[in-house]
């Protein structure tokens, strides 16, 4: 393969003689089976000035009905506007919070949707029904909202442009074309960057003089990733990119390598060698992203859980792990993010697995429980973006999983300030009930200074003592109830002002940490797999890592060009735009 892509792109511009947008999108749905019916139906709406409130209320969501746990005569809102609102949401890319408020302030889209404008879904409504009425079509849902995403930023549709912000932070008329233009421009360059920064760091074992080198299996991933498809379907694709118009009679023409040769080529990797060229290319992304990008110095650094999950027979599965009780499902993959954070970027700087010893080691750790400990997570993921992404860290905010005493040891050693959600154990819940209240009874934020934890630790006992600050914070308009976080910052709740000083260093942390470019958004950048094996999983993870990251540094390109850089709760470059305009350049390259 030539080694200069944008070059081959540019030449490729004026000459690609390609199926309909919608012949190719059909064949690009995450099941590489065709469009949902919810799918099809958009296609017969969606155009360059359709948004997703208007789409929405013109699904014909009936079919799904059979589908309501909940009896027709239960108090309960109507399934149809609900599948609707959640649609809307999840189109937009938005929050049950921004539903709720949305729904509340629009009487006009309540009504559309379905709703009594006078009574309509609550925040708490709208994640209790996702998480446990929806769940059985929770695959459907997040199909359909790909698939429409993609046919949307095909088509030029505004839709994944936030509804309340949409006339404010969006660029129109000349200056959304002069963005489009450097949109194509920088995911041009980025080809660049991915071919000689991302493909160096994979070095798959394979026989000497292979049919098909490296470069073009990883060529292949990045297109399943970008389509959403499965290594077969996805392969097929791809061959007909490679050579659109093969000679059927040549039984050896051209086509490019087939899903079943990635895989086995996957499979032959160890989970410790994928994790580190994941964790490598990672890091290389990084150091060629940092002169452009805004980090404070030192670094924040969020540390999370990402949960895929696992619906097959567990026999024997030792990786699979249990999921948290608020899934939809009992089995998951797990999979630990490290994520540099600063006021314009949300940055993926390494990755591990979780659910195995190549992670930690047990025979640091007192008892008999021979398990994975969130501590050598974080020991290690810490480590590696200070040692290897050479990015200094002073803070960090973790999710509940991490929520124990080896991790408090670890952050204390390493003289590192933290915020991490604490369980509602007993005893979290005992100072729930005993936090301050104001003159009209209502909740106080409240500070519990040396608070005490107990468990393992790696070289000490069972039962080490760890002590930390709880924070509980009242409900306010993105969370209706009590929130407990556990902290070491300087935090106090004497007097008013202590309060509010307390809860703005809480809430910046939970604001930074929870950034729109989310893990959910990772696992977009993922293709469609029903495999078991370990390692397949883990590869199709971690390269979608880097896509994302990729994602990230052309929205940050295009700011810094339109002279717009600002903190923004949605990137100016939607996840779905940036895989349309990736897609359209990796097909006019092969």
């Amino acid at each position: 393969m030539t080694n200069n892509w944008s070059d081959r792109v540019a030449a490729a511009d004026d000459s690609r003689t390609q199926r309909s947008v919608d012949e190719r999108l059909q064949d690009i749905g995450p099941l590489s089976g065709g469009w949902l019916p919810l799918t099809k139906q958009a296609a017969e709406v969606v155009d360059k000035t359709t948004s997703a409130a208007e789409l929405v209320t013109h699904l014909d969501v009936s079919q799904y009905c059979r589908a309501d746990s909940i009896p027709h005569w239960h108090d309960s809102k109507p399934f149809e506007p609900m599948l609707r609102a959640i649609l809307l949401k999840k189109l937009e890319d938005a929050s049950d919070g921004w539903l709720h408020r949305t729904l509340d302030s629009d009487p006009q889209l309540a009504d559309a949707l379905g709703f009594n404008p006078d009574d309509t879904p609550s925040r708490s409504t709208i994640s209790r029904a996702q998480t446990n009425r929806f769940a059985d079509l929770q695959s459907t849902i997040e199909t359909a909202t790909r698939q429409i995403q993609a046919l949307a930023a095909e088509r030029g549709s505004p839709i994944g442009t936030p509804y309340e912000d949409s006339a404010s932070e969006e660029p129109t008329g000349s200056s959304k074309r002069t963005v489009n233009r450097l949109i194509r421009r920088k995911t041009r360059d980025l080809l660049d960057e991915l071919q000689t920064v991302v493909l160096p760091a994979f070095e798959f074992d394979r026989p000497d003089d292979p049919v098909y080198d490296d470069e073009e299996l990883l060529m292949l991933e990045a297109c399943l990733g970008l389509t959403g498809t499965a290594a077969n379907g996805g392969a097929e694709t791809y061959g007909d990119f490679v050579n659109p118009d093969p000679d059927l009679d040549d039984p050896f023409y051209e086509d490019g390598p087939s899903g079943e040769t990635l895989l086995e080529a996957i499979k032959d990797l160890s989970p410790t060698q994928i994790a580190e060229m994941v964790n490598q290319s990672a890091a290389r992304v990084l150091t060629r992203a940092k002169p452009r990008l805004e980090f404070e110095t030192p670094v924040m650094l969020s540390i999370d859980m990402t949960y895929v999950a696992f619906y097959g027979e567990r026999e024997e599965l030792v990786r699979v792990q249990g999921a948290p009780k608020d899934k939809s499902y009992n089995w998951c993959y797990k999979f630990a993010t490290a994520n540099v954070v600063g006021d314009n970027v949300h940055f993926a700087a390494a990755m591990l697995p979780v659910g195995h010893a190549d992670y930690h080691d047990p025979e640091s750790y007192p008892g008999k429980n021979r398990s994975y400990r969130v501590g050598d997570i974080v020991r290690r993921l810490v480590d590696h973006v200070n040692d290897v992404c050479r990015v200094h860290t002073r803070r960090l905010y973790a999710d509940r999983e991490f929520y124990a005493t080896d991790v408090f040891s670890v952050l204390e050693q390493r003289d590192l300030f933290y915020v991490i959600p604490a369980p509602r154990d007993d005893r979290v819940k005992r100072f729930i009930a005993r936090m301050d209240t104001d003159v009209e009874g209502q909740k106080q934020v409240t500070v519990k200074s040396e608070h005490a934890v107990y468990g393992p630790v790696k070289h000490g006992v069972s039962n080490t003592r760890a002590e930390t600050t709880l924070v509980g914070l009242p409900p306010d308009e993105d969370c209706d109830e009590m929130q407990v976080f556990s902290t070491n910052l300087d935090v106090n709740d004497e007097i008013g002002l202590d309060r509010r000083l307390t809860k703005k260093q809480i809430t910046r942390y939970r604001r930074r940490g929870g950034i729109e470019t989310a893990y959910s958004k990772i696992k977009e950048f993922a293709p469609w797999t029903t495999s078991t094996n370990f390692s397949i999983r883990l590869f199709h993870f971690g390269f979608a890592v880097l896509l994302y990251d990729l994602w990230l540094l052309v929205d940050f390109l295009v700011q810094t060009l339109i002279d717009i850089i600002e903190f923004r709760t949605k990137p100016r470059v939607t996840a779905p735009r940036f895989r349309a305009f990736l897609r359209r350049e990796v097909s006019a390259l092969l």
